[in-house]
């Protein structure tokens, strides 16, 4: 098979380096799924063109936590691009992680792979935690980008999930406030769009809206229940999901997405 480029889709490590930190939804520290994340991903046949991490990266702003996802991601084996979460310093993960001395307000860049173009997209505008927000500026610079006369293969990259779900927390709590401008703007890159990818909902879900596929990679640590199910009001976990990550092929004509899925042995 004739392919572009193959990458590793992550998101939501929510790394920190305290191994007593945990939540309701989890059964395990976040440190202990990332390391196992780092040996399932080292582990793969092949050497990945890319990894791309949709945010999250840490468990909350603090950091001096970054000094440890910055060693953390140094042992995977390909290059590592990043979108920041709303649990994500911003300056923190460029600084730290990214060795950025020139800081962006906004985490976003456009970036050429093997002749694949990659957007990525900062949601973390203005709007009530865990909303996303995609400010005017951002939308303004991916109208250029979507509406420009390109040829490329196209892949973009976001937090915040943009399209509904079908499970109201996840929709109304969760969800990109502003995620029908998102949606209106990338539908005019449809031709050539291979697909929006996403974290923030913590499962392995793929939405096709007028032809746009939005996938969401499981995150290593814990996953939230997430079926589209209406009566679905609260934030649930997912008891039987296991943790994992994607991993994604352009072809010239089409998009491949495997889910790879590991066990924590406690």
């Amino acid at each position: 098979m004739d392919f572009l480029l193959r990458f590793v889709h992550i998101s939501d490590t929510h790394i920190t380096p305290d191994m007593a930190y945990t939540t309701p939804y989890a059964s395990y520290p976040p440190l202990v799924g990332m390391q196992k994340l780092i040996q399932e991903v080292n582990a793969l046949p092949f050497t990945p063109d890319f990894i791309l991490h949709t945010g999250d990266v840490a468990y909350d702003p603090v950091p001096e936590v970054y000094t440890t996802v910055r060693e953390l991601m140094a042992q995977f084996k390909a290059p590592i691009y990043y979108v920041a979460g709303n649990h994500d310093s911003s300056a923190a993960l460029q600084q730290v992680v990214m060795q950025r001395e020139t800081l962006l307000t906004a985490l976003h860049g456009d970036y050429e792979i093997n002749g694949v173009q990659l957007i990525c997209v900062d949601s973390n505008g203005p709007a009530k935690i865990p909303a996303g927000n995609i400010t005017p500026q951002q939308l303004a610079w991916l109208e250029r980008l979507c509406a420009a006369e390109d040829n490329r293969p196209l892949i973009i990259a976001v937090h915040h999930n943009i399209v509904p779900c079908g499970t109201p927390w996840l929709d109304d709590f969760m969800r990109t406030d502003n995620g029908e401008a998102f949606h209106d703007i990338v539908v005019k890159a449809r031709h050539r769009l291979r697909g929006v990818f996403h974290g923030h909902i913590h499962q392995p879900i793929d939405i096709v809206r007028d032809g746009v596929l939005y996938s969401a990679a499981a995150s290593p640590w814990c996953q939230f229940g997430a079926f589209p199910m209406p009566e679905n009001t609260e934030v649930t976990s997912d008891p039987i999901a296991q943790p994992g990550f994607s991993v994604v092929t352009i072809t010239p004509e089409q998009t491949y997405i495997r889910r790879h899925t590991f066990a924590i042995d406690q």
